[in-house]
């Protein structure tokens, strides 16, 4: 199953614009300072430990390292921001064009957004590019920095516990930015975007920070008009899979669990685990979520969630979703107020027709309401 989402470019420049103001708060000098910013999803447990950094020039160049302390941890809806020295390029400053992302500690971090600085270079790569491509994602809670619009974030764990594919993610930071010209062509073909290594690959293993990139050789070229465009848009298409690899063992999702419940079997066409927090449930009102999508998208990746509007809570144990209980709907439906799903009466219509949902106990001990 592969979904194809749009990708807008007002919006991707409204949210962009907004980490920025949020992480420099117009204090940074671009010239002089080398920063990598890292900014978590909120909700679903998804601060972490601290990612490991290595940062490259646009012709390849390696130009410095950040290694993490293994005891550090960055909270969920927070920013860890790393300062570079260019120790690695002879102290000289440059553009931190390629970043690998690398989890060398065993709690995952769901990251919403990457904000990379320096040699009067702002960059901003939104967990929206990964979950059109087919990363594993799950949603937040708010648009980073004021943005009303809800950015998704996504999995990264070194030893793939709870079945987290990626170890890494490795990208190259211009091909992100929020220009009409380029998110025309990736919409147009999104292997431009998905299925291109040195752009955007999210790396199973092995990957350390002393790993290197793939680079884009020669370098890109970009247009004036239409603003940002690629004069060369396929350049750099290497591969048949979307946000991973190809060769990558997606059977390590359904491998590592850690105090997730056996699940039951599935009805849909999903595969491994869906539940990394069995014991808590996500409830949301916010436009732009979508508890069903949550359920029926194969690479989701989080608790069970409510969506208000739409009225469906989603079982991400079974990838089942139900319609919430009110007067219409009194059975084969999850009750809000007791936070259990309702079954069927014996022989009724409803129980007939939904034969193939599964009922799961639920016993949640927290939650939290968006």
């Amino acid at each position: 199953m592969v979904l194809n989402a749009i990708l807008n470019a007002g919006i991707l420049g409204a949210t962009v614009g907004s980490i920025v103001n949020d992480v420099t708060k117009g204090k940074q000098d671009f010239s002089k300072q080398l920063t990598v910013s890292m900014i978590t999803g909120v909700g679903g447990n998804s601060g972490g430990s601290v990612p490991h950094v290595a940062i490259w020039d646009e012709h390849g160049n390696r130009i410095s390292q950040y290694k993490g302390d293994e005891n550090g941890h960055v909270d969920e809806g927070s920013t860890k921001t790393v300062y570079l020295d260019p120790y690695q390029n002879d102290g000289k400053i440059a553009r931190p064009d390629y970043l690998l992302i690398v989890m060398q500690e065993t709690d995952a971090v769901c990251l919403s957004a990457i904000m990379a600085t320096g040699a009067n270079a702002q960059y901003t790569w939104t967990g929206d590019y990964g979950y059109t491509c087919g990363a594993q994602w799950y949603n937040s809670k708010e648009g980073i920095a004021g943005s009303n619009k809800p950015v998704k974030c996504v999995w990264l764990d070194s030893d793939h516990t709870n079945g987290i594919v990626a170890k890494g993610l490795s990208l190259h930071m211009p091909d992100f930015a929020p220009d009409a010209g380029i998110i025309e062509q990736y919409n147009m073909d999104q292997a431009r975007l998905c299925q291109n290594t040195a752009r955007m690959t999210f790396q199973p293993e092995p990957v350390v920070p002393d790993s290197g990139v793939i680079f884009f050789d020669p370098p890109l070229e970009y247009m004036e008009d239409p603003v940002g465009a690629l004069k060369k848009p396929d350049q750099g298409i290497d591969r048949r899979t979307r946000a991973y690899p190809d060769g990558t063992n997606m059977k390590i999702k359904d491998a590592k669990r850690r105090h997730v419940r056996d699940l039951p079997k599935r009805n849909l066409n999903v595969r491994g685990v869906k539940n990394n927090r069995a014991d808590h449930l996500v409830i949301s009102d916010i436009e732009g979520h979508s508890a069903r999508e949550l359920c029926e998208h194969p690479n989701s990746l989080g608790p069970d969630f409510v969506h208000k509007r739409e009225k469906v809570f989603c079982d991400m144990e079974t990838a089942d979703w139900w319609p919430l209980c009110d007067e219409d709907n009194t059975e084969g439906c999850f009750d809000l107020k007791d936070r259990a799903i309702k079954g069927f009466e014996p022989g009724s219509l409803a129980a007939r027709s939904a034969k193939a949902k599964r009922i799961v106990p639920k016993n949640y001990s927290s939650h939290e309401e968006w």
